[in-house]
């Protein structure tokens, strides 16, 4: 169902009910919501079980947290397509914000890479190919939605990588974690000189701070997967800074030259979602899709379902039943039961989903990176180009290393 946040945080007694829903115990936190396993209760029965995502109390106090809660929870609601998570309901339940989102047994695509790499068991070429694509067509219809009155969102993720793809032990691909997305009337504003997204994710155009559209998604997808037919990190080096750098100069290694039989059509796809130039790139998420679903229909794979299943089971043995019997026994609990105690067996929560808002966690300013003496040159730089009344981008002033 969904991983449970990395962080440590304070252990705090979940509420009776939030809304509609009888709170059974808390699965995990992050730094802006927690997230409860909740049981919706329908008249004097029970009914399905759910995900609640409840914005924490000492944040509830904010209007601009309360607004960005608000603002993804609408965002949310307009979505719906099998390759994104599928919200439930949203709405405030003992002067909280709740967002309630469906539950899937599974692992993210972060952790699975993670046992591929330490197993030293590379993803089929094909099922890489059909993992991608599916992530493609739920960005492309995020990326179309329309409101009510039929205008776009001009809605772009911003944080497409590994940890926001999760992958279920019945073989589906769910893309989730449009807490950091921009979109068209969206009340809340990301602040001057912050980039948002996980660094080793973000496209070149992120750390420029330009204008962004859907292309800079498919980059963010195409480095995703890079890594995942290599085995090998493409741009995180081992410290942010280097990080940023290695993006803004955008240089691909050809897989081709370290990891055997690798695919000339998938590497002509792969290099192409990865261009430095965006107007070189696939013009649209769905392109994207359509080529890496050409390439895996050539290899024998239309629907490669089955052998995801297959590998999360050769990754994670006996973790699906484990998952399956907890949530069967969870469940079932009488409705005046509040299991605080009762630790689900992880992963339980994709982390993301947890503190999706996390504009403190997984923005990067200037002054997040690590003290550093080209990082003092870099604010100098910045206090001088605000002096001058130019805008204040921490980010784009990285254009060469500076030397020692």
């Amino acid at each position: 169902m969904f991983l449970l946040w990395s962080r440590v945080v304070a252990s705090l007694s979940p509420p009776a009910r939030i809304g509609p829903y009888e709170v059974l115990g808390k699965l995990g936190g992050g730094g802006m919501a927690t997230v409860f396993l909740g049981r919706k209760v329908v008249g004097r029965g029970i009914g399905s079980v759910a995900a609640l995502k409840v914005m924490l109390a000492d944040l509830a106090i904010d209007p601009h947290f309360v607004q960005m809660f608000d603002d993804e929870a609408k965002l949310l609601a307009v979505l719906n397509h099998p390759n994104l998570s599928k919200t439930l309901e949203s709405g405030t339940g003992d002067h909280l914000g709740y967002i309630a989102m469906e539950l899937l047994l599974g692992r993210t695509l972060a952790d699975t890479w993670e046992a591929a790499h330490t197993a030293e068991h590379p993803f089929p070429f094909a099922l890489t190919a059909w993992i991608c694509a599916q992530v493609a067509r739920g960005l492309h219809h995020a990326h179309d939605v329309k409101d009510e009155t039929g205008a776009p969102f001009h809605l772009i993720h911003r944080d497409v990588n590994p940890s926001n793809i999760f992958l279920t032990y019945d073989g589906s691909v769910k893309l989730f974690d449009f807490g950091l997305a921009k979109a068209q009337g969206r009340t809340s504003k990301t602040k001057t000189g912050i980039v948002k997204g996980k660094v080793p994710y973000l496209s070149p155009e992120q750390l420029s701070q330009l204008p962004l559209d859907r292309r800079s998604d498919v980059f963010s997808l195409g480095t995703t997967l890079w890594e995942m037919t290599t085995l090998t990190r493409l741009f995180k080096r081992e410290n942010d800074l280097d990080t940023i750098l290695a993006i803004r100069n955008a240089i691909v290694p050809d897989p081709r030259s370290f990891v055997d039989d690798y695919p000339d059509a998938l590497w002509d796809i792969v290099k192409r979602s990865l261009a430095a130039d965006r107007e070189e790139r696939h013009a649209t998420a769905v392109q994207l899709a359509d080529e890496l679903d050409a390439f895996a229909a050539s290899q024998g794979a239309r629907d490669s379902s089955s052998a995801l299943v297959t590998l999360l089971q050769e990754l994670f043995p006996g973790e699906r039943e484990t998952q399956a019997r907890w949530l069967e026994k969870t469940a079932s609990l009488p409705p005046t039961t509040n299991m605080t105690t009762m630790a689900p067996p992880a992963p339980l929560v994709p982390s993301a989903e947890i503190g999706s808002l996390q504009e403190m966690t997984d923005a990067v300013p200037l002054g997040g990176l690590s003290e550093t003496r080209e990082l003092r040159e870099m604010r100098e730089i910045r206090a001088l180009r605000d002096i001058r009344g130019e805008p204040s981008i921490p980010l784009d002033l990285i254009r060469r290393k500076p030397q020692p």
